[in-house]
């Protein structure tokens, strides 16, 4: 079945102001807790008609492909091909907002409850289990043929760094980061 927008050629299709894709991905941010990508397919294509379904899916596909989360991947694409890089920044900058600051909330009420007990045994049993995503990362990383990408290397080093040397997780990507950044960098140039 086809969507009204499948019928709109894109010269007639509406070009988002700023304004409005940072808050269409606001949106998607503040409420896609676990489904962001049915939330940016429903603001998209069905409420403000910058793709058709067909679009969307083919996009879809593509960003599946991609290393990275699909949301990101898809709302990159779409944003750069709607308003550029400008759209790209200021959708990535919409999607962060809620979540940054749910972080930031739930960062200042684990510093004021953290010594609860209760708060306590749930952190407890949330460690095992980012342990193993870890150690499954690892795994999978080590055992790629895509090694040979120095990229790969950042990635192992900073699961050593974190798995074995028991540096906290944002120190080890802070001091990986850079180096991540700048071999992507060489590559490209």
């Amino acid at each position: 079945m086809m969507s009204p927008v499948d019928r709109i050629p894109d010269s007639q299709r509406p070009r988002p102001s700023l304004l409005k894709l940072y808050w269409a991905h606001f949106v998607v941010g503040a409420t896609g807790f676990g489904g962001s990508i049915v939330w940016l397919r429903h603001t998209l294509v069905e409420q403000y008609g910058w793709l058709s379904a067909e679009e969307f899916n083919e996009g879809l596909s593509i960003a599946q492909f991609m290393p990275g989360p699909n949301v990101f991947n898809l709302m990159a694409a779409v944003s750069r091909h709607l308003r550029g890089i400008r759209g790209v920044i200021v959708s990535t900058v919409g999607i962060m907002t809620m979540p940054f600051i749910f972080v930031l909330i739930l960062g200042s009420l684990y510093e004021r409850y953290g010594d609860l007990p209760a708060v306590q045994h749930a952190m407890h049993g949330i460690a095992p289990v980012a342990a193993g995503l870890m150690l499954a990362f690892g795994v999978k990383t080590a055992s790629s043929p895509s090694l040979r990408n120095p990229i790969a290397l950042v990635s192992v080093l900073t699961f050593i760094a974190v798995a074995f040397f028991r540096v906290s997780l944002p120190v080890a990507l802070a001091m990986m980061a850079p180096l991540g950044i700048a071999i992507a960098w060489r590559r490209i140039r």
